[in-house]
């Protein structure tokens, strides 16, 4: 495309030079014949002619170079960032290769038992070998999408205050009259703060392990990092409101439920009064106004008898359910299966709306030697840690319940 552009530009000169010659040549005949020849008026014409087809064709080549430029532009600026797991930054990070090639070490520190990792043939002996296979072998992690579900901001200080909508109470209407009075609504407001949780855990590891940069980073990603995940859901979902926990979802007052399942249902019917249970709350979340349903949590036990539950002729009860054969739903929303949820529970609403997540530190990795006897034995600490709060702005946008048959 530049060659063509190159070939219009030399073009466009020599246009301009036969229309200069042209020119010159009218010019003289005029001067001695008092006017210029046929032959002459029409080579100029013609030269101008070839000027500005020219010059039309330079025009459209410089827009197709301006919006491919601009494309190319907005590709880069829109093409997918590979985001970098915590282990691979680490890794990657001056403090792992200072540590890793110096003989001091950091005087950072926490506590969470895990068993030790040494190079013994009972525990991490296979992670010094001369060669090793890169294969990582991770445990079966289970789905976390519970915080998936919840939208988060940054917070720059160490507690989140907001505003709490108890209860909104719609009186718009007509106006009955000119001069009328017109109607009032009402909404409850809270104002909340709630501190920051530090969830943190670390393991014990040998200077050994430090050497083995594709290994360590697979301990950091596979075992720290999930295992902050791991109690993110139950934190979100179960935590006390004490002892440095967060306040969950199940343990706020403010949530609406629709309680156990009627008195008197048989055993039989109970996985069909589960499908119903749950279609109530829904109800429940719609009579307060909120209709965009985002997902609905259970536990793992709870949903295998609400997939296995069959009519008296055979039938699944829960074949009509799922969208589209793919992703597990339960009237029209997404189905989170988790741990983190008690059994015989659950939980469901509009997440986008009901919460937010207030982030004070993102997952951050230390390393110490200075942890009790560590430094002469070879020994480091590697610790996981973030800090984080749940806020429950409109907690009527959930509801809860139990699969439990009232008595």
């Amino acid at each position: 495309m530049t060659l063509e552009i190159k070939d219009i530009q030399a073009a466009l000169k020599e246009s301009t030079n036969e229309i200069k010659n042209a020119q010159s040549t009218m010019a003289a005949e005029v001067k001695t014949n008092g006017e210029a020849t046929a032959e002459t008026k029409a080579a100029l014409i013609l030269a101008k002619e070839k000027q500005q087809e020219l010059g039309n064709a330079f025009n459209e080549m410089d827009k197709k170079l301006i919006a491919l430029e601009l494309e190319s532009k907005r590709l880069r600026e829109n093409a997918p960032k590979q985001s970098k797991s915590a282990g691979e930054l680490f890794v990657e990070s001056e403090l792992f290769t200072d540590l890793k090639s110096s003989n001091r070490g950091l005087d950072r520190m926490h506590v969470v038992e895990k068993k030790d990792i040494t190079s013994g043939a009972a525990s991490a002996g296979a992670l010094v070998d001369t060669f090793r296979d890169p294969t990582v072998y991770r445990n079966p992690n289970r789905p976390l999408r519970i915080r998936d579900l919840i939208p988060s901001i940054p917070s720059p200080t160490g507690a989140a205050e907001f505003m709490r909508q108890l209860a909104f109470t719609n009186n718009a209407g007509a106006q009955s009259a000119e001069f009328a009075a017109k109607g009032q609504s009402n909404i409850t407001w809270e104002l909340v703060q709630v501190p920051a949780a530090t969830i943190a855990h670390w393991v014990p590891a040998s200077r050994q392990v430090l050497s083995d940069a594709p290994m360590l980073r697979n301990l950091i990603d596979v075992d720290l990092d999930y295992g902050l995940q791991l109690e993110s859901d139950v934190q979100l979902l179960s935590g006390t409101g004490t002892g440095g926990d967060m306040t969950g979802l199940l343990v706020d007052t403010d949530i609406p439920t629709v309680g156990e399942i009627t008195i008197g249902t048989a055993l039989a019917d109970v996985p069909a009064a589960m499908i119903n249970h749950i279609r109530s709350a829904v109800t429940t979340c719609q009579n307060s106004e909120y209709y965009n349903m985002t997902g609905v949590v259970l536990n793992p036990t709870d949903w295998e008898r609400l997939e296995t539950a069959k009519a008296t002729d055979g039938h699944y009860l829960m074949i009509q359910f799922p969208a589209n054969g793919a992703d597990e739903q339960i009237w029209r929303m997404p189905v989170i299966v988790t741990n983190a949820m008690p059994v015989n529970t659950f939980l469901l609403g509009d997440w986008t709306m009901g919460a937010k997540i207030y982030d004070k530190e993102s997952v951050e990795i230390r390393v110490s030697e200075s942890h009790a006897d560590y430094f002469v034995k070879n020994g480091v600490a590697i610790l996981a840690e973030e800090r984080y709060t749940l806020g429950v702005q409109r907690p009527l946008a959930f509801c809860k319940g139990s699969f439990v048959v009232a008595t």
